[in-house]
């Protein structure tokens, strides 16, 4: 679940769509203003599997006054919030105050100090939030299991189904992990943007297809 702005909440919600998951969308507009513009097939896709929501009537236009509020009804609508970025002053930040609020769990994934959308996860790691390196740390600490790969694939390569289901950034950042590799260094060897790259890497997590340590990832399989 989030907000489908851009940057990591459409790669949140394109990885839920792209592993056969459910998402729900939270607007800040009438569901039938889609925002941003560039957003509007994404949004079209979650309708059609999962659910967008808002509490304006349809037609009202999206303006910056709502998104603070339609943050409230993201928390509120979460098992637990996850804060992956945000600069000083985003409203990742009133996410979470909305989450701790409301009594939910606030996890954040820690980024490097020099980069400004790092702001937000390391203030609340520093105040005590529950740092997250992956999605097995999130599955363990709401005591969940994995979802089983998806059949068909290999540790040395993509066949089948598993391959004929892959995004073509999925595609792309598979086609990188020659050996442990840094976001940074897949944003690069990509040309994806970083958000981009870290969403289509969580989605290849979640298939079973590559796993990270220490903040790199890798094929899945390729250690003994």
């Amino acid at each position: 679940m989030s907000g489908a702005a851009r940057g990591v909440d459409a790669c949140a919600h394109e990885s839920a769509l792209a592993s056969g998951g459910r998402t729900i969308a939270v607007l800040g507009s009438g569901i039938d203003v889609a925002y941003p513009r560039t957003n509007r097939s994404l949004i079209e896709a979650i309708a059609g599997t999962g659910s967008v929501v808002s509490e304006y009537p349809p037609g009202t236009p999206a303006e910056p006054f709502r998104f603070p509020a339609r943050n409230r009804i993201v928390a509120a609508l979460s098992s637990a919030v996850v804060i992956v970025e945000g600069a000083e002053g985003s409203g990742a930040m009133i996410t979470a105050e909305h989450a701790l609020d409301l009594g939910r769990e606030v996890y954040a994934v820690p980024g490097a100090p020099s980069t400004a959308l790092a702001h937000v996860p390391l203030l609340l790691i520093r105040e005590g939030a529950t740092l997250i390196r992956g999605p097995q740390d999130l599955l363990d600490a709401l005591g969940r299991k994995a979802p089983d790969p998806v059949g068909g694939a290999l540790s040395s390569g993509v066949s089948g189904s598993a391959g004929e289901g892959l995004t073509p950034q999925e595609r792309a950042v598979w086609d990188a992990l020659l050996g442990p590799v840094t976001p940074d260094a897949l944003a690069r060897a990509t040309g994806l943007t970083l958000p981009a790259v870290l969403g289509a890497a969580l989605s290849l997590e979640l298939r079973g297809l590559a796993v990270q340590r220490g903040g790199r990832y890798e094929r899945a399989g390729l250690r003994r």
